[in-house]
């Protein structure tokens, strides 16, 4: 991102605005971190820094809150998942309970 630095933040892609904002929010030492869908933007790279970045936050004990549809990440991110619809909880406890239950739920949930 070095290259764009002079270039206006109205002119970045969503990507590089992602990339961004992740590496301005990670440059710190947070006791709470919240990250919201920030994988779903960057191609593979960035993706993979991103989840180096956070496993290097999980080690340290830094609490992270993980906003995400994405079943596998959120998997392989977090002990213990909180699982809401239309801001109603319908599941909170082990991710792997957690995300059998959602899979249950969505697969009786008609679309829309």
């Amino acid at each position: 991102m070095e290259e764009f630095i002079d270039v206006p933040l109205m002119n970045y892609s969503v990507g590089m605005s992602a990339r961004l904002g992740f590496a301005i929010a990670t440059d710190v030492a947070p006791d709470l971190l919240l990250v919201d869908e920030v994988y779903s933007v960057g191609d593979a790279a960035f993706e993979k820094n991103c989840e180096a970045r956070m496993e290097e936050f999980k080690k340290k004990g830094v609490t992270i809150l993980l906003v995400s549809h994405n079943l596998d990440l959120i998997r392989t991110t977090c002990a213990r998942t909180l699982f809401l619809h239309h801001g109603r909880i319908i599941a909170i406890g082990p991710t792997d309970d957690v995300v059998a239950e959602y899979r249950r739920f969505t697969a009786m949930s008609p679309p829309g």
